[in-house]
């Protein structure tokens, strides 16, 4: 019997070194300069053991000794920091236009950026290009690299690192995190791209809320939901496809196959198509133009009182105001968050969003929750990339 318990004791022992490794570096990247006494004051360590772990990451390079803080009788504290270029991170998102790829160092900060035009690629054309894209990131790194996380649109199984179904690509069932592993040698990780959008939100925005719904608005709609300060997946990482579910009971045929999902009504996709259609109805509107119609143009005409376009964005906030009831009435979560291009019609888009909800909630939830776009708006998919890899990596997020 003792002989059994001898692997569970070490591995016991292990998991406790490696929490505490996790807890004094992720402590070291939350307070920025801090001595090695306030560490053990703050995680609770003894500072023999906060000391053995200092000496662990000034080895790797990944802490730094930056100078002596104030003394209160005594020798001068050191004060210790995380290097933040100590190592690189690949952050990658797959969207439906270009696949974009960037090197973030420990900070977040994008240190190169690349982007590729897909011009339609799919199945084995598509993964090429992702290929393509690491390598060329890869040719500009300047440290170690930690890891590599990506974002597709799609049903993703990140257990498995399998994209089950992403339509747009042409994946179906595709092992895209064993491909990846197999040929570059680190960490992969993958993730659908609004679920990673709702972690640079969590991870990076102005808000301290432990729970939140991000809505992802482009040329689809997708969602990632936070609880509890973590990514819901769902039981078949499917939660937050709000934008395949059926609001218009007659409505056009989706993508997906389905009739009258969300993205045919209220995605960006969804509103050039309605513009055209009334540009060439009405040649003296504004958003009548010789030119192929662009969000640009969109945007513009409702700046200008254009009530034709103004109607069509607040139709579309109204149609994902009936999603956003839904997610609320189910959720009770507080923090409803609208990434995209839409964020640029200010209170026009996101006023019909609101006052469609109110009208399908009971009151008393409609007055707790927020509905807002994000306060951390650019590369939100590359920032939760990086912050996916910081969370596995280093545990400091």
């Amino acid at each position: 019997m003792k002989r059994s318990q001898a692997p569970t004791k070490k591995a016991t022992r292990q998991h406790t070194k490696q929490h505490n490794a996790r807890l004094v570096l992720k402590t070291i990247y939350d307070a920025g300069d801090v001595s090695r006494a306030d560490l053990a004051r703050l995680t609770g360590l003894t500072r023999a053991t906060v000391s053995n772990i200092v000496a662990g990451y000034l080895d790797k390079g990944i802490v730094a000794e930056t100078g002596v803080g104030p003394s209160i009788g005594g020798k001068p504290p050191i004060l210790l920091s995380m290097v933040p270029n100590a190592r690189q991170l690949i952050c990658l998102d797959l969207g439906s236009e270009q696949f974009t790829g960037a090197l973030v160092n420990l900070r977040g900060h994008f240190e190169q950026q690349i982007s590729l035009p897909v011009n339609g690629r799919t199945a084995q054309a598509a993964l090429d290009l992702v290929y393509e894209l690491v390598d060329q990131l890869l040719s500009h790194v300047t440290a170690p690299v930690l890891g590599m996380a990506l974002g597709s649109p799609g049903l993703i199984d990140a257990d498995a690192g399998l994209v089950k179904q992403s339509v747009n690509l042409d994946w179906h069932d595709l092992p895209l995190q064993q491909l990846l592993a197999d040929r570059y040698a680190f960490p992969v990780h993958i993730a659908n791209d609004s679920h990673l959008a709702a972690l640079a939100e969590y991870s990076y925005g102005n808000d301290d809320t432990r729970n939140l719904v991000l809505i992802k608005m482009g040329q689809g709609i997708g969602s990632g939901i936070v609880l509890n300060g973590r990514i819901f997946y769902g039981e078949g990482f499917g939660a937050g496809e709000i934008g395949h579910v059926s609001v218009v009971a007659d409505g056009e045929q989706c993508s997906c196959g389905n009739v009258g999902c969300l993205e045919t009504v209220a995605s960006v996709r969804a509103m050039l198509r309605q513009v055209e259609m009334a540009a060439s109805q009405n040649p003296d509107s504004l958003l009548a133009t010789n030119s192929p119609i662009t969000w640009e143009i969109l945007r513009q005409a409702c700046q200008q009182g254009d009530a034709t376009a103004q109607q069509i964005v607040t139709q579309a906030g109204d149609f994902l105001g009936l999603a956003v009831a839904n997610l609320v009435g189910i959720l009770n979560v507080n923090r409803i968050v609208i990434a995209g291009d839409v964020a640029q019609t200010g209170d026009l888009f996101i006023g019909a969003v609101k006052n469609s909800m109110n009208r399908r909630v009971l009151p008393k939830l409609a007055v707790d929750t927020a509905v807002q776009y994000a306060t951390t708006e650019s590369n939100l998919v590359l920032l939760g990339a990086s912050a996916l890899i910081l969370s596995q990596g280093l545990g400091v997020i």
